[in-house]
């Protein structure tokens, strides 16, 4: 290897480090796992770098997360370098990494200083937030000059739309704005020819003793200033316009606005000269007019009435009428009213008019009008009133009814949950919107000024989609083209979501029958298409639901006697279609000898209650012509409008092999109840020959046995057993005779039962000093007393057999009722019965006890098939003392 050679700067020849380490395992492990380690870091942190950039897409393609994480990189990796020259020399590859690394710090150092500017910029979070408030504030503020400006947009549209001639001044009373109505009324075209103008130059006073000189001095001397004055103003062509002018000064916004009202007087005196010829036709007029004519002196009360107002209050025309008669004729309730218009007209000479209920000349209340003017003095006082009077009743009548109309269909309008809008059918079938309701307005995102007074072709692409208006102006067209009424359903998606309607389109035509107008009603329908959809969708679940089912289903139509629809399972367990059925006679398919049982069935479910369940079991012909035994579960589902069955909905199941099999069941009972019969009978002779020889011979030998203890034992339990035998065949003819035996209901108590008992159980109720006691003993009980004196009397005669050795045996009983059932619990103080033999005590031939006790293992199995045959169930249950039983009882025993 040549030194200072390109070969010798890779070669790996060189003395491992572990050299200098002297190849001591504590030097070399520290330094080799802490460069291990910290290369981990290193790696771990371009990683953790990575996932914040990806979080942050808008810092995290910045330069400088590329170079960190190159250059922590190429650190953890010149660390492990490291580590491989322990045992290898290569140094070359650790010297280009190092360089490497060096390079790209470098790099990475350059560029941070030239971010310096860029991060001390970066604003802290208090800055932050102070920016975020300033933009809200900033926000809020451009909110509230939009609002303003919309009111100012408001008030200019209302100020050009008034038909009164206003300007606008400023302080030195030069026009800086005027309404259209004014230059119109002027000849002018556009206002620019009168905005900057002096009102000397366009306005000259008629009263010499003023001047607008006088008039602009006092508006600078006074902040809330108004004058009226008559003038003449100067047209376009230079013609004077009479006019009476009004100058009105308010503040606004730390300014003083001056605007000023004319009201052209040119008619005037065309008016003063048609005066005279009009008083003459006015006197012709009065005496062919149907209004009263009056004339009041306010200064003596003196009244001058036509001829046609006595009548109108029900007074002749001979007859002399003063102003209390008419005021009387008032109805009391609005003569305050009248008086109040009189006042109002006197105190501001507008001119009077009132409309008050009053008695007509038929004595009955009618609506009348009067209206009136009066002529007053230098010092504002009135000196005459005159007048007209009208009989407005019909009128009247006529406007509450339009008026109340008006007002339910303007809230219909405005408050229907449907939209309702009005098209104007322009020349080549434009169509302009002409009125549009809120809810429209809800429902296709727009505001009333957004879409009032414009056509579709305004609206398509800004306001409303192009491809919206594009479908219903197709609607529109047919509407005029067909010229009736359309009807459709359409879907307007709106705010991600769609929304369906039911919309008609209403023509109406001008004289020509040509349409000028559509009205147009859209119903929201999504709630019900939706619904529909559901209702699809549950109708396939249903259905398929239906055929699933284990069970047979069938609809029968009581009227027509024949099955309407069956589902899967009934063609699989019968064999026959829908339209097998109705081609086939019904009647010959069940067997011959049920179907009067079937014709009886359906009659007991024709007269059922709705929601009744009437069971039937029968066969019925399958279409192999086997019998198939069925269950079915009939009921009521539908009537017709007199409240007669139509419609009957059954289903069943196969209960062949049930069938089947509970026959051969009952026949083996019956075999094995016989046997169990004849053998406990049979064996009770040789049993009492047994028991009668046991009892003579233990009798007669007792004496000779008195020092054989031994043998003395054993014929104690010779005789022992015979008893026990005797007990236990007896209790197994009782048993085996209660799967035959008819129950004898009637209704009885637990107080008469127990009388029984203690009778016969008197003897060993007085040995053993047991005590019964009984709560609630008069609840009626309906079962077969007989039966029932066997379950009581086995549960006493095991409370007194196992008895405690220490207490006197005490039994408690206590009845209760529900709405349907019977409970008796049965209590004693005795041994009590393990929680391990609980369930099996109920089971034949199981004894709890020693066999010092007598008892054949049958008497709870007795009491068990008991209780079972009357319905009930019978149960032991945990107890801290003694036994503790709960016998349940329907309240109606199914015999």
């Amino acid at each position: 290897m040549d030194l200072n050679s390109f070969e010798s700067f890779f070669n790996s020849a060189y003395m491992p480090h572990g050299h200098c380490y002297l190849w001591q395992p504590h030097l070399l492990w520290t330094n080799v796992i802490s460069d291990i380690l910290i290369a981990a870091a290193y790696f771990s942190i371009p990683m953790a770098i990575m996932i914040y950039a990806k979080q942050r897409p808008d810092v995290g393609r910045n330069w400088v997360f590329v170079l960190f994480c190159s250059f922590i990189t190429l650190c953890g990796l010149t660390h492990l370098i490291g580590v491989y020259t322990v045992w290898h020399g290569a140094y070359g590859i650790h010297g280009i990494s190092k360089a490497v690394t060096a390079f790209i710090s470098m790099v990475t150092a350059v560029y941070l200083f030239r971010l310096i500017p860029s991060a001390v910029a970066i604003p802290t979070p208090n800055q932050f937030h102070g920016v975020t408030a300033r933009l809200k504030r900033i926000t809020d503020e451009k909110q509230a000059l939009h609002s303003q400006l919309d009111q100012h947009r408001v008030t200019e549209f209302m100020l050009d739309a008034l038909p009164t001639s206003t300007l606008l001044l400023d302080q030195l009373l030069t026009v800086s704005k005027c309404n259209p109505y004014f230059y119109r009324e002027l000849g002018y075209d556009t206002p620019d020819a009168l905005i900057g103008l002096r009102l000397h130059d366009i306005v000259s006073l008629d009263d010499p003793f003023d001047s607008l000189e006088s008039i602009s001095q006092s508006l600078l001397n006074q902040n809330d200033y108004s004058k009226e004055a008559l003038c003449h103003v100067k047209d376009k062509f230079g013609n004077l316009i009479p006019m009476e002018m009004r100058l009105v000064q308010e503040p606004h916004d730390g300014a003083n606005l001056i605007l000023a009202v004319f009201n052209n007087l040119s008619s005037l005196k065309r008016t003063e000269q048609a005066l005279a010829e009009s008083t003459e036709q006015m006197k012709r007029a009065i005496g062919a007019t149907e209004d009263g004519i009056w004339e009041w002196n306010v200064v003596d009360n003196s009244v001058s009435y036509s001829s046609r107002l006595k009548t109108m209050i029900g007074k002749r025309d001979d007859e002399k009428v003063t102003y209390d008669d008419w005021f009387a004729h008032i109805h009391p309730d609005h003569q305050g009213k009248v008086q109040d218009a009189i006042d109002h007209h006197f105190a501001t000479k507008d001119q009077y008019f009132v409309e008050y209920l009053g008695r007509d000349n038929k004595g009955e209340y009618a609506w009348f009008s009067a209206v009136g003017n009066s002529q007053f003095d230098d010092h504002g006082k009135a000196l005459v009133m005159s007048g007209a009077l009208r009989n407005i009743h019909q009128k009247k009548s006529l406007e509450l009814q339009i008026a109340e109309k008006n007002k339910i269909l303007n809230a219909i309008y405005e408050g229907a949950s449907q939209a309702i809008w009005l098209l104007k059918v322009e020349e080549n079938q434009t169509f302009r919107v002409l009125e549009y309701n809120k809810f429209a307005c809800q429902r296709t995102g727009v505001k009333l000024d957004e879409i009032l007074g414009k056509t579709l072709s305004e609206l398509r692409g800004t306001v409303l989609e192009a491809e919206l208006v594009d479908r219903i102006e197709k609607n529109y067209q047919l509407c005029v083209e067909v010229a009736k009424p359309v009807d459709y359903t359409e879907m307007i998606p709106f705010k991600n979501k769609e929304y369906w309607y039911q919309t008609t389109l209403y023509p109406l035509k001008d004289s020509k029958n040509q349409v000028e107008r559509i009205v147009g009603i859209a119903v929201d329908i999504t709630a019900r298409k939706f619904a529909e959809k559901e209702l699809e969708d549950n109708q396939r679940f249903l259905q398929r639901m239906i055929d699933s089912a284990v069970c047979g289903l069938y609809l029968y139509d009581l009227k027509l006697h024949k099955n309407t629809r069956i589902n899967k399972r009934y063609t699989q367990l019968l064999g026959y279609t829908i339209q097998e059925l109705e081609s086939s006679n019904l009647e010959l398919c069940f067997h011959e000898s049920e179907r009067a049982l079937v014709y009886e069935h359906i009659d007991e479910v024709r007269a059922s209650q709705d929601g009744e369940l009437i069971p039937i079991k029968y066969r019925f012909r399958h279409k192999e012509g086997h019998w198939v035994w069925c269950y079915s579960v009939d009921t009521v589902i539908t009537r017709d409008h007199n409240g007669e069955p139509e419609l009957m909905l059954g289903t069943f199941v196969d209960m062949t092999e049930h069938t089947e099999l509970l026959l051969q069941l009952q026949e083996s009972n019956a075999h094995l109840e016989h046997f169990a019969y004849i053998a406990s009978h049979d064996l009770q002779e040789p049993l009492r020959k047994i028991t009668a020889f046991s009892d003579s011979l233990a009798q007669r030998i007792t004496p000779e046995l008195k020092d054989y203890d031994d043998a003395k034992f054993e014929i104690e339990r010779l005789v022992d057993a015979s008893q026990r035998m005797r007990i236990m065949i007896q209790d197994l003819l009782k048993l085996s005779r209660l799967h035959s035996h008819e129950l004898k209901l009637q209704t009885t108590n637990l107080t008469l039962l127990l009388e029984d008992i203690c009778e016969v159980m008197s003897f060993s109720i007085e040995e053993s000093g047991a005590e019964i006691k009984l709560e609630n003993g008069d609840l009626p009980i309906e079962l077969d007393p007989s039966l029932f004196l066997q379950v009581l009397q086995n549960l006493i005669s095991n409370s007194i057999k196992f008895k405690s050795p220490e207490l006197t045996p005490v039994v408690q009983i206590y009845a209760s009722q529900t709405g349907h059932e019977t409970v008796i619990h049965y209590k004693d103080n005795g041994l009590g019965i393990p929680k391990s033999r609980r369930q099996q005590i109920f089971e034949p031939f199981r004894r709890f006890g020693t066999t010092q006790e007598y008892g054949s293992g049958i008497g709870l199995a007795l009491c068990r098939q008991i209780v079972k045959l009357h319905g009930g169930t019978i149960k032991c249950l945990q107890s801290d003392d003694g036994a503790l039983f709960e016998i349940i009882l329907p309240k109606e025993v199914k015999e």
